[in-house]
């Protein structure tokens, strides 16, 4: 039996400003997407003696079956290869990302499944596509570099660099499906006061702190603007990390919320300070 164990790191949004409806039912978007050290780990074997997929999962909660995007990568992986009634896939996956969180934890498992399949059936096949059939989110992961800056409704990646950073992780206790966020972008968008856009300049050139500035790409978040006022932990958490830093943000539709931070201590200071005030607290850094 064949076998790889591969980690699937977390994202964060550094800033996500909506922009549209496409035609297509999606919406449009920026975002600077960043990965973290908080990560899940995926083991995929290749059984010859079994056919179809199995899937164990350990660690926080998740379904086992056919509604789990890592058992839907597989299963596409499966049809795009021809690999139909050749060999049994099994999944081990240890969930640390939660989810719902904003953390693109679903899409990562997603686009470590597919990479590790590739590996171990020696496949040449364009993972692209299919990556963007699962999800918006799922390109990304299938990226070798740890940040990009995101348009269209996701697919359209340009890498680019950013500073090292140390982040705090806050789980602010709300639960905000991302349909619903979206729902509430489309009926409530022309009431929005216009959050400073990202900037594609700042993005792809900027990849230093400045002294005595926030980080250097801007953390303004749509969705936090329409959230804040239906949901009290959010508007909680959010004034909690303003008194710590400038550089904090939600990500993607949350519920988890981040503080971005140059040094480990000043992480580590932040951690001991949000510990005990939210559901869950976990410091981490940049991928």
């Amino acid at each position: 039996m064949k076998k790889i164990s591969i980690k699937a790191p977390a994202k964060l949004n550094l800033g996500l400003r909506i922009t549209g409806l496409r035609e297509d039912g999606f919406h449009s978007l920026e975002s600077v997407f960043s990965k973290i050290t908080l990560s899940d780990k995926i083991t995929v074997s290749l059984d010859p003696s079994v056919s179809g997929i199995s899937l164990r999962c350990s660690g926080i909660p998740s379904p086992q079956n056919n509604s789990n995007l890592a058992w839907k990568a597989a299963q596409l992986f499966m049809d795009e290869a021809g690999m139909e009634n050749l060999e049994g896939i099994r999944i081990t996956l240890h969930k640390n990302i939660p989810s719902p969180g904003g953390l693109g934890g679903g899409s990562s498992d997603a686009a470590a499944v597919l990479l590790a399949l590739m590996k171990l059936t020696d496949i040449e096949i364009d993972l692209g596509p299919m990556g963007e059939q699962l999800g918006s989110d799922v390109p990304f992961f299938l990226l070798p570099e740890q940040a990009a800056f995101v348009t269209g409704r996701g697919e359209i990646l340009t890498p680019v660099h950013l500073p090292h950073f140390h982040c705090v992780l806050v789980h602010s206790g709300e639960n905000v499906p991302t349909p619903m966020a979206f729902k509430l972008w489309d009926e409530h968008s022309g009431d929005l006061t216009e959050a400073c856009p990202i900037s594609n300049y700042t993005a792809l050139n900027f990849g230093v702190w400045h002294e005595g500035k926030p980080f250097p790409v801007k953390l303004d978040n749509h969705f936090l603007t329409l959230l804040h006022s239906r949901h009290p932990g959010m508007a909680r958490t959010a004034e909690e990390l303003s008194r710590l830093t400038d550089s904090w943000g939600l990500s993607g539709s949350g519920p988890t919320f981040y503080t971005l931070f140059r040094s480990e201590a000043e992480a580590k200071e932040a951690e001991e300070h949000l510990t005990g005030k939210f559901p869950w607290v976990f410091r981490c850094q940049s991928g």
